[in-house]
């Protein structure tokens, strides 16, 4: 499938004015997703939200989303909550479980904070927090793996792909070596949902979250928790609500939905979730796998003109199959922060920063990075334009 990169480019206001590179923190949203929410916050607007068959229609709507949700990532819609971002869909997770004391969890030592620090906290609970030590090329060795987990193991908790390395791990495989010693594993998709095809059964994950804002192009405050039908039950909720508990009040009891709603326990952000579904609408049309495939083709030309720049370091994987999109980097004698600034002079947005993934700026005796992350709506063209202002600078 073809890429309509001039339709695509139309329902984004800023290119007229921006080249927008960003796309690792949050996209900007295409016309249609803005349209979808509008077209509620105004008619809610007009007629209040409680008119009973406009709030009948707007939560058959929220179904919708819910089911479209599901289909996008291989999962049943009785699978999948709505959840405002993905650190408060982590947080279910690692607050939900039972745990015992001498339990392990492991995490990579690419991770960002949000999928760190709540594992870390359960040590107050008595459970054994390790960090596996990816490779070189800040990639899981699945041998070393194998060998790091104990008969105690009870999480492996990762990143599809590390917002300040651009590693894309080897999901399938870490999952199902978790799976044959009865593991439970979680995967932050953060960085790949709405980038490559995603199959929650097909990786075989216990767990799965990401928010919308990112590669889905969807709208701030909008995310999607995945539980394995089985582990619904075992995982008990950290909030409770209207939405997510049924009360029983002459006997002084309650109990949990039996789906993953149980994991939404107040009034869904409805304007969020009906623009979610939109960006869903919107991938879908383009299709998952042009969008791949057009990312992966802008990241090779990427990586190649980038090292045409003299000083020029790029930290993550070497091998551009093991990256996709995400590339930090910076230039020997210039700040990042000078790149940033002089690119945004030129109507050119990335960012600069920790990115939160302080193990990464150790590792690489950094304080900062600047990073790129294009998305299938960039061009080549751009990429030539970025490059020849940052040349200009050097």
């Amino acid at each position: 499938m073809t890429i309509d990169i001039k339709k695509i480019q139309k329902d984004m206001p800023l290119l007229d004015k921006y080249i927008y590179l960003n796309t690792a923190a949050a996209s900007a949203m295409p016309q249609p997703v803005v349209d979808a929410m509008t077209s509620y916050i105004q008619k809610q607007a007009s007629i209040g939200p409680y008119l009973p068959s406009f709030r009948q229609e707007t939560y058959e709507n929220i179904d919708i989303v819910r089911e479209k949700s599901a289909v996008f990532i291989g999962a049943k819609k009785e699978e999948i909550a709505f959840v405002p971002n993905g650190s408060m869909a982590i947080n279910f997770v690692s607050g939900g479980l039972q745990w015992e004391k001498g339990d392990e969890v492991i995490v990579l030592d690419t991770e960002m904070l949000s999928n760190y620090v709540p594992w870390l906290a359960l040590k107050q609970q008595g459970v054994h927090f390790k960090v596996f030590k990816t490779n070189l090329n800040y990639m899981v060795d699945l041998e070393k793996l194998e060998k790091f987990i104990t008969p105690k193991t009870k999480m492996i908790a990762f990143a599809h792909m590390s917002n300040a390395s651009g590693a894309l791990q080897p999901a399938k495989e870490i999952c199902q070596l978790a799976k044959e010693r009865n593991i439970l594993t979680l995967i932050n998709a953060n960085q790949t949902v709405g980038l490559i095809p995603i199959d929650v059964k097909d990786l075989d994950c216990d767990f799965l979250l990401t928010s919308g804002r990112k590669w889905l192009r969807g709208p701030e405050g909008s995310g999607i928790l995945y539980v394995r039908e089985e582990l619904i039950q075992a995982l008990t909720p950290i909030m409770i609500g209207w939405g997510s508990t049924n009360w029983d009040y002459h006997n002084d009891d309650y109990s949990f939905v039996a789906t993953a709603k149980r994991f939404e326990p107040g009034c869904p952000v409805i304007p969020s979730i009906l623009g979610l579904g939109a960006a869903i609408d919107y991938a879908n049309d383009i299709g998952i796998h042009a969008i791949h495939q057009q990312v992966r083709r802008l990241t090779t030309y990427l990586l190649e003109q980038l090292q045409s720049i003299e000083g020029m370091i790029i930290y993550g994987p070497q091998q551009v199959a093991n990256r996709l999109s995400i590339t930090p980097f910076n230039i020997e004698g210039i700040s990042p922060d000078d790149v940033t600034n002089y690119l945004a002079q030129h109507g050119v947005i990335i960012e600069a920063g920790t990115f939160m993934a302080n193990t990464i700026m150790e590792r690489n005796n950094i304080n900062k990075m600047a990073r790129f992350s294009p998305h299938y709506f960039n061009t080549f063209k751009e990429i030539d334009d970025t490059i020849s202002w940052i040349k200009e600078l050097r």
